[in-house]
């Protein structure tokens, strides 16, 4: 199930190489496009989580984010300011988590995501000729390397609940079988 179709890349090792054949200029509109779409992910989840989960977790995500995506967008303006607009707009996008299957599905897309903008924070910190731009994209990519962590975290602790979930499924359909209600 790809509950959001074609709002996170596929195949990473595509989108890489992609990237690091485009000039300097276009992986850093690339990396503020990223940052944009993994913000707005962070909003949904923010929002559509139950019972005030999303807003405990997710929201430093947003703040963090957004900040994050503020700075890409300087660092644009500073070195292209000829090819970029300063107007940042966020991405629209509608998911619905309705169960911890999907959850699990949105945090490994997000992850997905967050890690191609790593590696391409690192690759165009390497490239840029200026050491107070490149040392900026390094701090960058280490919040960004943060977030990684944190969401494989809660990846892992949501399949925890997924397993236990299904297991006692199973146990019920098991105990239904013994006493003749299946």
């Amino acid at each position: 199930m790809d509950l959001l179709g074609d709002f996170f890349e596929d195949d990473v090792s595509e989108v890489l190489r992609r990237v690091s054949s485009l000039p300097p200029r276009d992986v850093l509109s690339y990396l503020v496009s990223t940052s944009q779409r993994v913000l707005a992910v962070y909003q949904v989840m923010t929002d559509s989580l139950p019972r005030g989960y999303g807003k405990i977790k997710f929201s430093r995500f947003v703040e963090k984010k957004e900040r994050q995506t503020e700075e890409l967008w300087k660092i644009a303006l500073r070195l292209h300011p000829e090819s970029l607009s300063s107007e940042v707009k966020g991405e629209d996008i509608e998911v619905s988590i309705e169960t911890v299957g999907d959850y699990a599905e949105v945090l490994e897309q997000t992850i997905k995501l967050e890690e191609l903008q790593l590696r391409a924070c690192r690759y165009l910190s390497g490239k840029i000729g200026d050491p107070d731009l490149s040392m900026l994209l390094q701090d960058l990519a280490n919040e960004i390397e943060e977030n990684i962590s944190f969401l494989r975290e809660e990846l892992e602790r949501v399949k925890g609940i997924e397993r236990k979930v299904k297991f006692s499924e199973f146990v019920r359909e098991l105990v239904g079988d013994r006493d003749g209600r299946v």
